[in-house]
């Protein structure tokens, strides 16, 4: 009989401990904090870039923990960003005299590592860093402000889009390659404050509608339009004059073959669920398997 007990507590043990392994722990996020754009209209310096071209960011996520180490998250996330070369200390970015605005919307899919691994129980370690890379998707649509009104930029073609032999116009969407870190303060067994920081690498350079070269000006004129035209070399509004400045076709207007990418940094507050839920009867939320 005791042998018989011994062989079904050693079964048990290897199932409970096998199983433990594929034990989904979850939790619900909301975070807020800014989104940073980073392109051809980027400052000078880092510090400039964050101060003149980041806007506000909200996050909402849901986590599953699949053991104390590795977690996948999926994100929907918004935000606003904006360059101006005005804001740049150079003189020719600023000749060129280009801005924009935009808003980010985005859903992602993220897994993460948890260095010093996931426990909310007591005594463990409230400090809990972590790096987390993955895949998104989202939408950005690029604007300025012309004459006092609001302007929409990808429909224009500023850089000749749609003309015979150029390329076609943009995609609104694009997909981004996130990448970064955080670190989570444990609160309670339910409860922790997190902070990250997640750089996008973006599959598009138009973010900021600016991407290669300019277009002649009566070229544009004549395919585009004189509003394309206009918005698409601005040199004129910052030399003071009606005239506009004519630069050949092929002129530099942009990083050619560099694409845009933007960060979002977040500080959020985020629940544990457990099997009962957040209001469930299970009060233990240890991510550890359990040892016999």
């Amino acid at each position: 009989m005791i042998k018989i007990l011994q062989r079904w507590f050693l079964i048990v043990s290897v199932l409970t401990t096998s199983l433990c392994a594929y034990a989904q722990y979850s939790e619900i996020g909301i975070g807020g904090g800014f989104t940073t754009y980073w392109g051809d209209l980027n400052g000078p310096n880092f510090p400039t870039n964050v101060s003149q071209n980041s806007g506000i960011a909200v996050q909402l996520s849901y986590r599953k923990f699949f053991n104390n180490r590795y977690a996948i998250r999926g994100t929907f996330s918004f935000g606003k960003i904006s360059g101006d070369d005005n804001n740049s200390s150079l003189e020719w970015q600023r000749l060129r005299n280009l801005s924009f605005y935009s808003n980010i919307t985005e859903i992602a899919l993220l897994g993460e590592f948890y260095v010093f691994g996931f426990d909310t129980e007591p005594g463990s370690s409230v400090f809990l860093p972590y790096v987390t890379a993955g895949l998104s998707g989202f939408r950005f649509d690029p604007k300025t402000i012309y004459q006092g009104s609001e302007v929409r930029l990808q429909p224009l073609g500023t850089e000749g889009q749609g003309l015979p032999g150029l390329d076609k116009k943009y995609f609104l969407s694009s997909l981004g390659l996130p990448i970064g870190g955080g670190a989570k303060v444990i609160v309670s067994e339910k409860i922790n404050i997190g902070a990250e920081i997640v750089m996008r690498w973006t599959a598009t350079d138009y973010i900021d509608d600016i991407s290669k070269s300019y277009v002649t000006y009566d070229d544009l004129l004549a395919g585009n339009g004189a509003l394309a035209a206009n918005l698409g070399n601005r040199m004129n509004e910052f030399l003071g004059q009606a005239e506009p400045v004519i630069l050949e076709t092929g002129s530099v207007r942009g990083g050619k073959n560099v694409k845009d990418y933007f960060f979002v940094s977040t500080i959020s507050v985020n629940v544990i669920l457990d099997k009962g839920g957040v209001f469930g009867r299970n009060k233990r939320n240890r991510i550890n398997c359990p040892t016999f």
